[in-house]
């Protein structure tokens, strides 16, 4: 299998969509020889930060100089990028070989049993996931849930060291729950008996629902309070903080919010503790400094500045909004403000563009290249109730250049909603930018 066949079998698996359940899970994995197994494992579940804290974690652990494999969804340039070890994507060979294993465990399940015991994409991205850090030998991976918890294919693991739980609110209603205790309950599945728990400090009804799980469970539960960070000065570089016994720490992950996940982090990788991993503070501080994250208010660009952000929900939406009044906050700064938007149909749109849309001078609108994304000029429409400077564009390459016409060189650019057309974005900056600079920016 090459990555060209690799790419086609996922995209017939994405056709299929999702099917609820782990029995599939089970077998699959039983065909492949349960390599989850063999793996010590930090589960995180949530809403939002999930990615940020996987990041934060799997950095830290590197500098502690553990081998560590991280999974995470989804891709923002290319499929690899969610299976890393070291900090590193995995080899194309790596992943082309164990895909290959995966396909042919896959297809033996619709040959003993029809179509419908075939595994769907997520069931052999996690598969694959955990042939990869088993090949490899990595002494911990961080595990990255995908929508669910209690369901998700991901929750076939054995108890991990650490379960963690992000930030949960209402997202993905149609598969969770229309209720935000609804959804923290399937996100608590993935506390296993004696589980180390990490959460932080949130809405009284999912503490409830996390509290409860960990009590039956008798999982010890830590919850990290952001009233301890003191001395939080943010930057369009890095961001300075101090967080308990901890002094000067700095994380380059930028957005007011990624604090509290560097603080889950703290809290997640001070509970390996008990299960016999030490991590000193010069791997603490250093990792928080290194971690990266694609898409996440990420500067991919300059003169003018271009930003991408994965804010895809009403609750992302609503720390990116505080995030840009922090750094953009007086009316020369926003007058220098362009949005390009595009996001999904089943997410609650309304709110991203209540929260958004009056921060910008021009807001430009595309549709995502995802099955469920929103027509352009569905989201136009919307955005025009909070801010008449609305145009709307066929294709990312249209939507950057229009956005590039529009700007000066102290303009800012930002791009944000569905990760899928975020790639683009970044891959046409470059070569888009360089062009258009030279013909359309005032020096």
């Amino acid at each position: 299998m090459n990555i060209r066949e690799a790419q086609q079998y996922k995209e017939r698996l994405a056709a299929a969509g999702m099917k609820p359940g782990l029995e599939r899970m089970s077998v699959l994995c039983s065909k492949l020889g349960n390599p989850q197994n063999g793996l010590n494992f930090i589960h995180v579940a949530g809403t939002n930060g999930k990615g940020s804290v996987c990041a934060f974690i799997s950095s830290i652990l590197d500098e502690a100089g553990y081998k560590v494999g991280r999974y995470t969804s989804p891709a923002v340039i290319e499929d690899r990028e969610r299976y890393r070890i070291g900090g590193r994507n995995v080899s194309q060979s790596a992943y082309c070989r164990n895909l290959e294993e995966v396909k042919a465990a896959a297809d033996m399940m619709v040959l003993e049993g029809g179509e419908e015991n075939e595994p769907t994409l997520f069931e052999v991205e996690t598969a694959l996931a955990f042939m990869i850090f088993a090949e490899a030998g990595c002494d911990i991976v961080v595990l990255e849930c995908g929508m669910g918890g209690a369901g998700d294919a991901t929750n076939i693991i054995h108890a991990p060291a650490v379960s963690v739980i992000t930030r949960v609110s209402l997202d993905h209603t149609r598969y969770l729950g229309r209720t935000v205790d609804a959804i923290a309950r399937e996100k608590v599945g993935i506390i296993k008996k004696g589980t180390n728990v990490v959460t932080i400090s949130q809405t009284p009804e999912v503490i409830s629902v996390i509290k409860a799980k960990a009590s039956l469970e008798k999982a010890p539960l830590t919850i990290a309070d952001p009233a301890g960070i003191k001395n939080a000065k943010a930057g369009l570089k890095t961001t300075t903080f101090d967080y308990g016994r901890y002094k000067g720490l700095k994380i380059s992950l930028i957005g007011s919010w990624q604090i509290e996940n560097a603080i889950v982090a703290i809290s997640a990788v001070e509970s390996l503790r008990k299960v016999r991993i030490r991590i000193d503070e010069k791997s603490i501080k250093e990792g928080l400094l290194k971690a990266v994250w694609p898409g996440r208010f990420e500067i991919i660009s300059h003169n003018p500045t271009v930003i991408i952000d994965g804010a895809h929900n009403e609750n992302a939406a609503k720390r990116l909004s505080k995030t840009v009044e922090y750094f953009f906050h007086n009316e020369e700064e926003a007058g220098k403000l362009i949005f390009i938007m595009g996001v999904l149909g089943d997410k609650n749109y309304p709110a991203i563009c209540e929260y958004m849309a009056p921060h910008a001078a021009h807001v430009i609108t595309l549709t995502p290249d995802n099955p469920r994304a929103l027509p352009a000029q569905e989201l136009a429409e919307t955005v025009k109730k909070y801010n008449d400077m609305v145009s709307v564009a066929t294709s990312p390459d249209e939507a950057l250049e229009m956005a590039y016409l529009l700007a000066d060189k102290d303009s800012v650019i930002i791009a944000f909603g569905s990760l899928s057309f975020l790639g683009a974005i970044r891959t046409l900056t470059d070569s888009k930018g360089a062009a258009l600079k030279k013909k359309q920016i005032v020096p």
